[in-house]
């Protein structure tokens, strides 16, 4: 029974960890940089373009993600323009082959 109970609960669990993970952000979460070329996100598993996407947005809410986001594999890449110093909101959305939807998002400043 035991072991029943054990392989149940890692079936059940199994699915929570094929989702599309941010593993890493550069610039990182709440850190503070120059003015980056490019904003790299780094997912736990291939990202699926058409259903995967990110946002940059400045102190006052403005879209300033600069080129079309570039998806490749596991890898989400944004290419603003040169930033200005302040605050920054990356909000994102991935999906894996799993198709479950993440969200998240974070800060960074320019200094």
């Amino acid at each position: 029974m035991h072991k029943s109970l054990t392989l149940l609960f890692a079936l059940l669990a199994t699915p929570a960890f094929a989702h599309a993970h941010l593993q890493k952000s550069t610039p990182a979460a709440n850190s503070k940089v120059a003015s980056p070329q490019h904003i790299v996100l780094r997912f736990s598993e291939a990202l699926e373009p058409a259903f995967s996407g990110a946002l940059l947005l400045d102190q006052d809410g403005r879209n300033v993600s600069g080129a079309p986001v570039v998806i490749d594999g596991p890898l989400m890449t944004l290419t603003p323009g040169k930033l200005v110093a302040g605050v920054y909101h990356v909000s994102w959305h991935s999906v894996g082959h799993d198709t479950h939807r993440m969200d998240g998002d974070f800060n960074f400043t320019v200094k």
